[in-house]
């Protein structure tokens, strides 16, 4: 008995250490990827220009969303924050990896899709099924890649979201 609890404190801090150390990596690579391998222009816009959208709307949920985890916009991945909104992801590392599975499941291929993926398999076991779920939900949502975001900021949130699916998940 007293080895399992050993083995399981020993595994959760270890897992603790993964979680931080990806994480800080990814705020080291983030940019660099976003700033290079970005062909989407700049917005242009910071946090406190999104909060001016109307209540409800896709772009003040934006501002409220990076206001509440203390960041701004990356310029060119403005798109990438915005995925963040509509599909409920939140911005830790087990959500960014799911992020991209779900992206995978839309049709996105890319080398750092395909790198997130074969790293988490690897280096996120305990989150298989929460990874598996994120790529069918991105299989059951309509193709977002012809999708111009930006244009869609001043829409209502909640129709956006009801309008992606084939079956209606966000309806209440």
């Amino acid at each position: 008995m007293i080895m399992k609890t050993l083995i399981k404190k020993i595994i959760g801090v270890a897992y603790d250490i993964h979680l931080k150390t990806s994480s800080f990596v990814a705020k080291l690579i983030g940019p660099m990827v976003f700033d290079f391998g970005s062909k989407d222009k700049n917005w242009n816009l910071t946090t406190s220009d999104l909060l001016k959208y109307s209540e409800g709307s896709l772009g003040r949920a934006m501002g409220q969303f990076l206001q509440q985890n203390k960041v701004e916009p990356l310029a060119h991945a403005e798109y990438h924050d915005v995925h963040h909104v509509l599909f409920d992801y939140q911005i830790t590392f087990k959500d960014e990896v799911a992020l991209q599975f779900f992206l995978r499941g839309n049709g996105k291929r890319s080398l750092a899709s395909f790198g997130t993926s074969i790293g988490a398999w690897i280096l996120l076991p305990t989150q298989w099924n929460y990874l598996k779920n994120s790529y069918k939900r991105g299989q059951e949502c309509i193709d977002i890649s012809q999708l111009n975001l930006k244009e869609l900021l001043n829409e209502d949130l909640q129709k956006i979201r009801s309008s992606l699916y084939k079956t209606n998940r966000y309806e209440n």
